[in-house]
């Protein structure tokens, strides 16, 4: 057995562990390689300043000082022939005889040069990259043709797989594979204090301000009621000021992002965990929120959106509430029935851990995933 390389690996803390988990938690030897392409990156160097093929440049890369050699070899000509020699030198080296490609995006940009080089790909689709319309639109092509030589294709929601196939996934090809949250979540002991929790980034998906208009609503029945809202992102001023209008700024906390695992102890002290993910204007939508998965795995109801993979990841009414998308007044009625009930959070929070055990493992995640790559490997 070869090397496995998987593309669109970063080192940031606070956001993408289900990559981590793939990397930490996938079989056999594996090369993971980070940054955009062209510019791929494999341990801080540039894989097309020093994997080239040509002799010249591979002599240079020996005699020649890093720094040196960087400034010289970045004057040689950005080609698709010179990036597939660099790519080509790079999978030779490692040995690579499966790529996993991180987000559709990176299997669009890599399937050329692993279909010439004959190297099986598998491409593992997360969220935007399905669904971001004006973002993937100058992609679509080169997804028909992705979708046409990758071995398989991995969906997180029921969702996606149908707006894959609208791209012209085969369905034969698709496997769905939810993620699943880490061992260490279902340990979690909530006290049930009344104290929402939402995490994730503020972005227009999210719609955090949505989140904070209903808890501003059902502040007025319980003014001892606490928000926490971590995460970083574009809206999050947005939030804080509406937060100063409103005057509730000694009920709600920002405490910035949070790396993943510093996470467990904001999830022990809530009653639930609430999150208003829609469908903005210019089309777009989550797959299966990793964070929606790890509250219920941490004993937390949690009261959404019906969004995407959220409809399968919640049951509405045992694991939590759902509420249509933009639904403030329905979000804002369900806060008040968790935060006026310590049991109804308790027995829904135990129901949510059993769910979550049961349909959404992490070991059922990866091994499903190692399934698509061996079988890559032994096509």
């Amino acid at each position: 057995m070869g090397t496995l390389c998987i593309i669109g690996v970063d080192d940031n803390l606070v956001l993408k562990d289900f990559i981590r988990a793939h990397v930490e938690y996938l079989y056999g030897d594996k090369v993971c390689v980070d940054h955009w392409y062209p510019e791929y990156r494999y341990e801080g160097r540039t894989i097309r300043h020093f994997y080239s093929d040509n002799p010249r440049l591979m002599k240079a890369r020996k005699l020649l000082p890093q720094a040196l050699y960087h400034r010289l070899v970045t004057r040689h000509e950005l080609s698709e022939a010179s990036i597939h020699a660099a790519l080509a030198g790079f999978f030779r080296e490692h040995k690579v005889d499966v790529i996993l490609a991180e987000f559709g995006t990176a299997g669009a940009d890599i399937y050329k040069h692993a279909r010439k080089l004959d190297i099986p790909l598998v491409v593992h689709f997360h969220g935007h990259d399905a669904h971001r319309l004006p973002f993937i639109a100058a992609y679509l092509e080169r997804y028909r043709e992705m979708f046409h030589y990758a071995f398989r294709v991995i969906s997180v929601s029921h969702f996606m797989t149908n707006a894959l196939v609208r791209l012209g996934a085969d369905p034969s090809r698709i496997v769905y594979n939810p993620y699943g949250p880490r061992e260490i979540f279902y340990a979690n002991e909530p006290d049930f204090r009344r104290t929402i929790i939402s995490l994730g980034r503020f972005t227009d998906i999210k719609a955090s301000h949505l989140t904070l208009m209903a808890f501003r609503d059902a502040l007025s029945d319980f003014p001892d009621a606490r928000l926490v809202m971590a995460g970083d992102g574009e809206l999050l001023e947005c939030c804080r000021s509406l937060a100063q209008v409103w005057g509730i700024t000694d009920s709600v906390s920002f405490p910035g992002a949070i790396p993943h695992a510093r996470i467990l102890p904001y999830f022990a002290g809530a009653c639930c965990f609430a999150q208003h993910s829609v469908v903005p204007s210019y089309g777009d939508a989550e797959g299966t929120p990793v964070t929606i998965l790890e509250a219920q795995a941490a004993g937390l109801p949690v009261i959404s959106t019906r969004h995407a993979g959220i409809t399968d990841a919640v049951l509405d009414g045992r694991t939590g509430f759902l509420v249509e998308e933009r639904d403030v007044a329905g979000m804002a009625a369900h806060m008040r029935t968790l935060l006026g009930d310590q049991q109804l959070c308790r027995d829904m929070g135990t129901k949510a851990r059993d769910h979550i055990r049961s349909n959404y493992s992490i070991e059922r995640h990866i091994s499903r995933l190692q399934e698509a790559i061996d079988g890559a490997r032994a096509q």
